[in-house]
């Protein structure tokens, strides 16, 4: 007797789609709706004993003539058939309820009364039906669908389209008005509205109002509690993305606990300088992003946070361009060791870097007497440091050593152990260099001919200095 539509057929299992329970089960008797289960379950279990209208009703512990109602009402609302003691379910999703024969004079009212709202176009019979439709289904009063009409006709103009018209409607009734009362007084709500919602829109060059932005205001208005000026404030500071943006915007601002033109005002004008700082770093470090904001939310905040001077960080992000380190991740250990030697400020910055680079001149002309090719390099500072500022060593004694070393291929090392024999020897002059063994007691020759240097703990800090020394 009961069985499934080939849409809502789905071998012995029961689905209940959300499209039923949210709108038909709410507005339904509760014996209607034990009923409509009931028999889907039945559909699905062909051939059960129950499968009949009598033995139904005892189940349920009720009358067949409840039992007869709920058969029909469902019917009336296209989720149902009924060909003798055959009853199809149809699926919700491509069911349509059956206009039901109501009371003429009303239906002249509605249809008169929306007519004269609507008096750009003739409305046709099947946008009537539309509306008809609606009505049953969602059991909104023909004199709220009226009401809903005017309320569109005023934000869209007497041209409005019936789609528009039903999507407001449908709003109106998902949130729960339906009735003339209800409807009437929600729309009367909105209507407060209405002025300052033109201004805002207005300061975003948009002319007409429609219902999505009368909700999202009331959403401003009432739970976000932004005064309307504010509203109108941030309104005006929207140059493009519409009233989509201004929702987002005062999202924001409103997680952010933000209510006043003023914060509002400075976090902006403090974003837009971060923003600015960010694409000057960038640009000092050699590199580009589209999106700033995990930059500045990773890097940039936590670097300012630390007590940064924006110069000093600029000047960091230069000096790790010049030694090839273009990374954000680079530019950030090099921020933290200096914070870890407490420079912070661009004069404490800049002496330290001129300080490290203070041989850097003279080594690029060592580097190309070597023929090596590249950027000055740390270790390469570390090494000229030593020589003449430990070593004491003088520039034509270091250019002498680079000339025995210049086929080598480890030029540096070599050139090390040339000059820390020199210096063991008292070497303090060219022509005393040319007459002096290149290898001391020092080092040791493997039977390969390779030489391995031997230091003494107290040579090798003489021979390195640390990059981040300062000079005492």
């Amino acid at each position: 007797m009961f069985k499934l539509s080939a849409e809502a057929s789905l071998d012995g299992a029961i689905t209940i789609e959300n499209k039923f329970i949210v709108e038909y089960m709410p507005y339904a008797d509760g014996d209607y709706v034990k009923v409509y289960l009931y028999g889907l379950s039945l559909a699905a279990r062909k051939g059960d004993a129950d499968d009949s209208i009598e033995r139904l009703a005892r189940r349920l512990d009720l009358d067949e003539t409840t039992v007869t109602a709920a058969i029909d009402y469902w019917t009336e609302q296209g989720l149902m058939s009924r060909l003798g003691d055959d009853i199809c379910y149809f699926s919700p999703r491509t069911a349509r309820a059956k206009i039901k024969l109501l009371d003429v004079d009303m239906y002249k009212e509605f249809n008169r009364q929306a007519q004269l709202y609507i008096a750009a176009r003739q409305i046709s019979s099947n946008e009537y039906n539309n509306y008809y439709e609606f009505m049953e289904k969602l059991h909104v009063e023909w004199q709220a669908m009226v009401l809903i009409v005017k309320y569109c006709v005023d934000l869209k103009g007497d041209n409005v389209s019936c789609p528009y018209i039903l999507a407001v409607a449908r709003s109106l009734a998902e949130d729960g008005y339906r009735t003339a009362d209800e409807v009437g007084e929600r729309l009367d709500e909105y209507g407060v509205y209405y002025n300052d919602l033109r201004a805002v829109l207005g300061a975003m060059g948009k002319k007409h109002i429609d219902h999505e932005s009368v909700q999202l205001y009331k959403k401003w208005r009432i739970e976000y509690k932004f005064p309307a000026d504010v509203i109108l404030h941030v309104a005006m500071s929207v140059k493009r993305g519409g009233i989509a943006m201004l929702d987002e915007k005062l999202t924001q601002y409103y997680h952010l606990c933000f209510f006043s033109a003023e914060i509002i005002d400075k976090y902006e004008a403090d974003r837009k300088e971060l923003y600015k700082f960010a694409k000057s770093v960038n640009k000092a470090l050699g590199v580009y992003y589209e999106n700033l904001d995990p930059e500045i939310a990773a890097y940039i905040k936590p670097w300012l946070s630390l007590g940064f001077e924006n110069n000093a960080i600029l000047f960091a992000a230069e000096y790790c361009l010049k030694n090839d380190m273009k990374k954000l991740s680079d530019l950030d250990a090099v921020i933290h060791d200096l914070f870890e030697r407490g420079l912070t400020t661009e004069k404490q910055v800049k002496d330290s870097v001129n300080h490290e680079n203070r041989f850097d001149d003279r080594i690029e002309k060592l580097l190309k007497k070597l023929n090596i090719k590249g950027a000055v390099k740390d270790v390469h500072r570390a090494y000229y440091a030593g020589w003449a500022e430990k070593l004491n060593m003088p520039d034509e004694l270091i250019d002498c050593a680079a000339q025995m070393a210049a086929d080598k291929s480890n030029p540096f090392a070599y050139m090390n152990k040339i000059l820390l024999a020199w210096h063991d020897a008292g070497v303090t002059d060219v022509e005393k260099a040319k007459s002096a063994s290149p290898t001391s007691p020092n080092t040791q020759s493997s039977p390969t001919g390779m030489v391995f240097e031997r230091y003494t703990e107290q040579q090798l800090n003489d021979m390195f200095t640390q990059i981040t020394e300062d000079d005492e």
